[in-house]
């Protein structure tokens, strides 16, 4: 990480802040840094997002409504700075630091709110920022323990407590904040593409909507320790492999799952995606042959994808 952008954001940030505000942030960079160790996010862009998520929270009113018609944000968050200097932090990391990284903006943006259809990295400043060391409510604790041991389930509880406070206190309740908890709660379901096996046969569909050749999903969870989910698919050629890759990452993005790691678009004839819990590999024939990646897991259930 740039040190020199850091101190940048830093100083930005302790020139705005109060003193109590300022122990917040750093509480939220502390725990969301150990929460992304513990759920493999990238650790740079946590450090980024957990730094500015606050940078504009103690601003005044009239400042706050100068810079939301400035950055042409919608009207309501007018004489809401509670909600608005989230979204005037993320305007100001990609106008005055030039941030481009859509998932850090996002972040910051939702990070009072949560919103459906979260990033890893979204989820844990939101959750940071509620169950870092300095809060004092009655259930931090509590909640601090649970966001270590299931995130979605803390995020879950995090907005439905929100959600209530804001409503008996009367004040204006964000739809945001409302999707979240519907979607957190979608995900403990079981129904969200968040569950590793409900994400596996999506990409396993898109896969074959775009043609991809003798597509196997194998349920690997037991045999393995680096993921749940082993999806094997094939390509005509090196240019449709690289198609079927950058299918499966575009419609992924637009759900909110996104790609760890992507390897071999050099035109090996393999590229293999990591989402953590589902690894993708698509090979060409040739390629598919020689490394017989389905002999190898032979012993793993076969998941019926097109079911």
């Amino acid at each position: 990480m740039d040190r020199e952008f850091v101190k940048k954001l830093d100083d930005f940030v302790k020139m705005r802040l109060t003193e109590k505000r300022y122990r917040h942030t750093m509480g939220v960079v502390e725990t969301a840094g150990a929460l992304a160790e513990r759920y493999g996010a990238d650790k740079d862009k946590t450090y980024i997002a957990a730094l500015f998520h606050d940078a504009c929270k103690n601003l005044d009113i009239e400042e706050m409504n100068s810079l939301v018609e400035k950055y042409h944000l919608d009207k309501l968050y007018i004489d809401k700075p509670q909600l608005a200097h989230s979204k005037v932090a993320a305007e100001i990391l990609k106008d005055r630091f030039g941030v481009t990284d859509q998932n850090i903006i996002n972040a910051v943006s939702y990070h009072t709110t949560g919103r459906a259809d979260m990033s890893l990295l979204e989820k844990i400043i939101f959750v940071a920022d509620a169950v870092e060391p300095n809060r004092t409510y009655p259930e931090v604790k509590m909640l601090n323990r649970l966001a270590f041991e299931d995130i979605d389930r803390a995020g879950y509880e995090i907005s439905s407590r929100t959600i209530k406070r804001v409503e008996e206190s009367g004040m204006y309740l964000d739809r945001d904040s409302v999707k979240a908890r519907d979607w957190f709660e979608s995900i403990l379901k079981g129904d969200s593409l968040d569950n590793s096996r409900n994400f596996a046969v999506y990409a396993a569909n898109v896969l074959d909507s775009k043609k991809g050749e003798d597509i196997i999903v194998l349920d690997i969870a037991e045999k393995s320790s680096f993921a749940d989910y082993l999806i094997i698919a094939g390509g005509s050629s090196i240019r449709q492999v690289t198609a079927l890759a950058e299918s499966v990452q575009s419609r992924a993005d637009m759900q909110g799952r996104f790609v760890r790691g992507v390897e071999g678009k050099n035109g090996s004839g393999w590229v293999l995606m990591d989402y953590g819990d589902v690894v993708i590999n698509i090979f060409t024939p040739e390629k598919r042959e020689k490394y017989n990646l389905e002999k190898i897991w032979s012993d793993c259930e076969r998941v019926d994808w097109e079911a």
